[in-house]
């Protein structure tokens, strides 16, 4: 049906062929321009295929001359279904509505992607777009993609490359972002003074500007001065001439302790499947918005079981008959539905977006239990908790010398204690409070 599926607009039909002179009218008609495809046998002396409505026409003197009888067994394409529905005024008039919706919506745009952006996000340049009245549903012809371009590369200085243009009913956004700093930091030179950021034994300290004030072995606590930005100048009499203030400068590592603590309940939750489903389909353009919801199986007959109970309560107090009636068990609510969505936008072909969202959403129905804890489970539990806390510890520097793990009885829950060893680099910079020297207190009196 390959030929077929190129010819719907022109027209095909399904032909039978009967006669001694079958082959001789295939050859006739190779010979005439006449194409069928499809061929397939039918009975001893006869064969089906399908043929397109203009060479149809052409091939009456072949089938006399072969001695053979044609006849059409089915009409396809699009002359064959106007004419069938040449009395449905109202299906014409939605097709011709239909049709002429779908031109007008090509004016628009319905659809914005961004390629090539890594540093910035697409709720980013959605939201730059915006700031310049560009937004889903404009007209195409209000774009312009090079006042676009220039306007991008004016915003976000690490985007070095743009390219819009406009495809269908999408308007497309290619960036190319610098992988190198656009800005080279400057450095601080402000004077600072270095402090411990937490308490430990030094192990090692590189001071390259600034003054020592601890030793490799000293113990520090947090907050403890480690280099101070305060340097004395002298003259050749070893006199103090006056203080200079510098950025103090230096690594300085120590050995450090930390403990985490955490709880696991005894009791471990689980779901476990039931096997119902619910389906809903959500179909969504601009405000309109429809939902068709496909109920579980047994859903239909535990409303009607739900109804009819409700109702013969109704009739029994409303008849004083309430007491006869048991009153209904309190139960909790153990199952859930845990859902899970999938949006797309319609789009006909190609570039050709359409504004109407569908959102696929399953639903599947969860019995909830609680059980105890095995003691595996227990020590995975564990691991987990001591892997998370030290990946933590390596993402800010410290290195991890040792680290032990004790796993508690407590009360309905169970204990995790984790005692880590580590060594780490412990400076940060503070601030310097620096006196007023005589000489410029006389420049601010004067």
């Amino acid at each position: 049906m390959t030929g077929g599926m190129n010819c719907r607009g022109k027209g095909y039909l399904r032909v039978r062929i009967r006669g001694g002179g079958l082959e001789r009218f295939l050859n006739l008609c190779g010979q005439g321009g006449v194409e069928p495809w499809d061929l397939r046998p039918d009975g001893a002396h006869g064969a089906e295929c399908f043929m397109e409505l203009d060479q149809f026409r052409k091939i009456r003197p072949f089938a006399k001359k072969a001695g053979v009888r044609v006849r059409i067994t089915g009409r396809y394409g699009l002359p064959f279904f106007i004419y069938r529905n040449r009395r449905r005024e109202g299906a014409l008039c939605g097709i011709l509505a239909c049709a002429c919706l779908l031109y007008g919506l090509t004016f628009f745009v319905w659809n914005i992607t961004f390629e090539g952006n890594y540093h910035y996000s697409r709720d980013t340049l959605l939201t730059y777009l915006e700031s310049l009245d560009i937004r889903y549903g404009m007209r195409k012809d209000r774009i312009s993609c090079e006042d676009l371009e220039e306007s991008i590369r004016s915003a976000f200085p690490e985007i070095t490359w743009v390219s819009a243009g406009i495809s269908g009913t999408r308007l497309i956004v290619r960036v190319k972002e610098n992988e190198v700093l656009s800005q080279v930091p400057q450095r601080d030179d402000s004077p600072c003074e270095l402090t411990a950021a937490v308490s430990g034994t030094v192990t090692r300290m590189i001071v390259r500007q600034g003054k020592a004030c601890v030793s490799v072995g000293d113990p520090v606590e947090q907050g403890q001065l480690l280099v101070s930005s305060e340097l004395s100048v002298m003259n050749d009499a070893g006199e103090v001439v006056r203080t200079k203030y510098v950025h103090a400068d230096a690594d300085v590592y120590a050995r450090t302790s930390y403990t985490y603590r955490t709880r696991i309940p005894k009791l471990r939750r689980e779901e476990y499947p039931t096997g119902r489903v619910r389906r809903r389909c959500t179909v969504s353009a601009g405000a309109f918005r429809a939902c068709l919801r496909i109920p579980a199986a047994g859903e239909f007959s535990g409303a009607l079981r739900n109804g009819a109970v409700s109702f013969l309560r109704w009739l029994a107090e409303k008849t004083g008959l309430a007491g006869i009636l048991p009153e209904p068990e309190a139960r909790m609510d153990d199952t859930v539905w845990n859902e899970t969505s999938e949006s797309s936008q319609l789009r006909l072909f190609g570039d050709f977006y359409l504004p109407v969202y569908v959102v696929k959403t399953e639903a599947r129905e969860a019995r909830i239990y609680d059980r105890v804890c095995t003691e595996e489970e227990i020590s995975a539990a564990a691991r987990r908790e001591e892997a998370k806390y030290l990946e933590n510890l390596c993402e800010k520097g410290v290195h991890i010398i040792e680290n032990n793990v004790k796993i508690l009885e407590y009360g309905a829950s169970y204990l995790i204690e984790c005692a880590v060893t580590a060594e780490e680099e412990i400076t940060q910079a503070g601030p310097v409070a620096i006196p007023d020297t005589p000489d410029e207190e006389l420049k601010e009196e004067s």
